[in-house]
């Protein structure tokens, strides 16, 4: 039986898609530069596993299972551990009502136990974390920044819709998951349905007090920001500056024409604008930009990336295409969509950035 910890569940999500790693494609040597490896992000994680990924007293895999955690239901790592082959975490479970169903019941505000978190050999994964990096607000009327975690931590300001923000951490609070902003503060990322059911101050949130009301999500939460895709993006303004920094006034390495296709592995915010890492630069007929990796900034590992700037809310240069992992802007399954999907796929982009 398949319980989340054999690697074999078709369920589970490639590591390298969920966090835009090539950990199991690295072919680093002694005499390569590096980096050689990658740590595995603390914060908020999604459970992706369909069957009911086991949560167990230690890290030892053959310990007591304390129940078993269901699809869609939010966690935070706050330790890892290498057992073997597996990625071993330490995740804090929120208590807040569980379906029918569900095998899991815990006692106090919240419980702790260990899950699997990667298989180092196949590279599935039983949860994705929270991304982070660039965030758009999308609550009515807003939603506000406070001074600690905290839900009922101090207000300090507020966020109107369409604003960018930078994530650079993410923790739960009484089930809500919250992120750490670049510019100092705390605000609510989404409140998943069950934390709505059980927290009377994420309910109050909900309500308007603070945070506004929120948009439906189609697990019935609430998000107050969503995060900005990763994936191909086509470029709208003709000119486009490409910087050797994430700063806008760092040095111009090229200038791209209008609908060239560029490949983002990042995201950030600088000045409430959107600034995207390029790993790859595309012409329109599908042929790389001639000059790229000559302008480009070289980085440690001896690969060349850049910085543009991707929109803000009054003004946008770069249009999302296709997200990261293949999927292209609209979904659906139609003849149009799997010859633009095969269109895409068949362009030779060189990921000349990303490590």
């Amino acid at each position: 039986v398949d319980d989340g910890e054999s690697g074999n569940s078709s369920r589970g999500l490639d590591w390298r898609l969920s966090t835009g790693s090539s950990l199991l494609e690295s072919t680093a040597t002694d005499e390569d530069s590096g980096p050689w490896t990658e740590p595995v992000p603390l914060g908020v994680y999604r459970i992706n596993f369909g069957g009911g990924l086991p949560l167990r007293e230690t890290p030892e895999r053959d310990s007591t299972v304390l129940g078993k955690l269901d699809r869609g239901r939010c966690v935070e790592v706050v330790q890892t551990q290498v057992k073997g082959d597996r990625v071993r975490a330490r995740v804090i479970v929120p208590n807040v009502p569980q379906d029918d169903d569900e095998e899991i019941k815990f006692g106090g505000k919240f419980t702790s136990g260990w899950i699997s978190l990667l298989n180092a050999v196949t590279g599935s994964s039983g949860a994705s974390p929270v991304p982070l990096g660039a965030y758009v607000v999308v609550a009515e009327p807003g939603c506000v920044i406070t001074e600690g975690g905290r839900l009922d931590s101090k207000v300090k300001g507020s966020l109107v819709p369409g604003s960018c923000i930078e994530v650079v951490a993410t923790r739960m609070e009484e089930g809500v998951v919250r992120g750490l902003i670049a510019s100092g503060g705390h605000v609510t990322l989404f409140v998943p349905p069950r934390a709505q059911r059980e927290s009377a101050v994420a309910n109050a949130i909900i309500g308007g007090n603070p945070g506004g009301d929120g948009n439906n999500n189609n697990a019935g939460g609430r998000m107050f920001a969503m995060p900005v895709p990763l994936g191909t993006y086509q470029i709208i303004q003709n000119g486009l500056s490409v910087t050797t920094g994430i700063s806008s006034s760092s040095s111009i390495t090229l200038k791209l024409p209008l609908d060239t296709s560029v490949e983002i592995v990042e995201t950030r915010v600088e000045d409430g604008r959107v600034r995207g890492r390029v790993c790859a630069v595309i012409n329109e007929d599908g042929q790389k930009v001639v000059g790229y990796e000559r302008a480009g900034s070289m980085g440690s590992d001896g690969t060349t990336t850049g910085w543009i700037h991707l929109f803000e809310p009054n003004q946008r240069w770069a249009k999302i295409i296709c997200f990261k992992g293949g999927r292209p802007v609209g979904g659906g399954g139609g003849p149009s969509s799997r010859k633009r999907r095969a269109s895409l796929s068949s362009r030779p982009i060189i990921r000349t950035g990303e490590h």
